[in-house]
C-alpha cells in the first residue's frame, strides 16, 4: 500500500515539476522575443520601452508575431 502511495506522489511531483519547466520555457521565449523587438535587455527597460510604444507585453507579442 505504501509503495502505491509513493508512486502516486512521485508521479504528481514529476508532473508539477514538468509543468513548471514548461511555464519557465514559455516565459523565457516571450522575454527573448520582447528583447528583440524593443532592443532592451532588462525587464524594467523592456516595460519602459513598451510603455513608450503604448503597448502591453501581450499586445506587443501579438502585434509583432503577425
Amino acid at each position: 500500500m505504501i509503495e502505491v502511495l509513493q508512486i502516486v506522489f512521485g508521479v504528481i511531483l514529476i508532473s508539477v515539476m514538468g509543468y513548471g519547466c514548461w511555464i519557465s520555457s514559455v516565459m523565457l521565449t516571450e522575454r527573448s522575443k520582447l528583447r528583440k523587438y524593443t532592443g532592451e535587455y532588462y525587464d524594467f527597460d523592456i516595460d519602459t520601452k513598451l510603455k513608450e510604444m503604448g503597448l502591453t507585453r501581450e499586445q506587443a507579442l501579438k502585434y509583432f508575431d503577425d
